[in-house]
């Protein structure tokens, strides 16, 4: 059974009498996600983990026993067959889906929650055409083997399906979908004064764009490559109250990094993040540039504060002192899962923030919207004098 969804079948024990131990053995694994400690990986990560390793024993007992009970089987060999085709399925699916399907969809904000769906439903018929060679097996030599064993594979696929589908949904972090609402950069506009430089996922090279509409503009020749790769600024040794924009390349030793000059002697306002205040500086790569959000010009005055989390399932949260108002959204499911990464707070309350590898986005947090901007990395913005 494909890794990807399955859930909770409360009725089963109904139907297997006197099995009722097998399933709240199942009832208590499946609370097991939701115990996971950030530091020791995320509730989607020890979900797969579980049913990858000892869940499909459990899922294919059930199974066993349901086609046993319905069809008149032996329960012993129905349960042994199933437990087999569990883990064929599973692994199988994992592979084929993380390592190829997965890869290949392109999906960003935009469409990313339709793939989810249609990935819900992918994984469900993969599921049924992946584990009928053993339902047959298990109907072999008796009378109408291929219409029972059609019949049976429906019955006893869909049950452990809704069991699975549960058993993810509560381990994964949907948020970003059904807790905010998605909108085109028109709808969600950028102040006029704020500049935002990033790498493009085109050519790996550097563009400026201005406000929420107006076309990418390139201004430098980087050849990016590296999803690591990301803009930063440091104050101008050359003139005051300039700053140099720069980009750090990322290279085999990962404490010392390529730094190339974009541009320099920009009379704008920008900011640095935490790290790079430090002393010395740190400019970490896009995968550890999280945490505290800086604040761009007046955003400093804003009753909004925001953090980034390591983790996909953290992704971005905000408190406003003054209403008391919170935000979050985050997005981890098997079929996806975006970090928030390289974040900085723009006035007006805004926050631009590369969402994944290569989604350039911005989030009101008073409208609850979000808008992908572009489709790059590493963004800084600055504001124009």
């Amino acid at each position: 059974m494909p890794v990807e969804a399955k859930v909770n079948w409360t009725k089963s024990a109904d139907i297997c009498g006197k099995n009722w131990w097998l399933f709240g053995a199942i009832l208590v694994i499946i609370c097991l996600p939701q115990q996971a400690f950030a530091d020791a990986g995320t509730p989607l990560m020890w979900a797969g983990i579980l049913h990858l390793v000892i869940g499909n024993a459990f899922i294919g007992i059930a199974e066993g026993l349901l086609l046993a009970k319905v069809f008149k089987l032996k329960k012993l060999k129905t349960a042994f067959v199933m437990i087999a085709a569990n883990y064929f399925s599973a692994w199988v699916g994992d592979v084929f889906l993380g390592g190829f399907i997965v890869s290949h969809l392109h999906a960003d904000l935009n469409n990313g929650w339709r793939w989810f769906w249609i990935m819900v439903v992918v994984t469900y018929f993969m599921t049924l055409v992946l584990e009928w060679p053993f339902v047959a097996f298990c109907f072999r030599g008796t009378d109408g083997c291929l219409r029972k064993s059609l019949k049976g594979n429906f019955i006893v696929q869909t049950a452990s399906y809704v069991v699975l589908f549960g058993w993810y949904w509560f381990a994964s972090g949907t948020s970003l979908y059904t807790k905010m609402v998605i909108v085109s950069p028109m709808n969600l506009h950028l102040p006029d004064s704020v500049l935002v430089y990033f790498i493009s996922q085109l050519d790996g090279d550097v563009y400026l764009r201005h406000g929420s509409g107006s076309e990418d503009q390139r201004i430098f020749d980087l050849h990016s490559t590296n999803e690591n790769d990301r803009l930063f600024v440091r104050k101008s040794t050359i003139q005051s109250n300039s700053w140099d924009l720069f980009a750090r390349f990322e290279t085999g030793d990962y404490q010392h990094p390529t730094v190339f000059q974009v541009k320099e002697a920009i009379t704008h306002v920008a900011v640095l993040n935490w790290r790079e205040k430090q002393d010395p500086p740190r400019e970490e790569g896009t995968w550890f540039n999280f945490g505290q959000t800086p604040q761009l010009g007046e955003a400093d005055k804003s009753h909004w504060t925001f953090d980034s989390g390591f983790y996909p399932i953290e992704g971005l949260s905000g408190t406003n002192d003054s209403t008391h108002d919170h935000m979050f959204f985050s997005y981890e499911t098997p079929f996806g899962q975006w970090a928030v990464r390289n974040a900085m707070q723009l006035p007006g309350d805004l926050v631009l923030f590369q969402l994944g590898e290569n989604q350039i986005c911005v989030v009101d947090p008073n409208l609850k919207k979000v808008a992908l901007l572009a489709h790059g990395r590493g963004p800084v913005a600055v504001i124009s004098k």
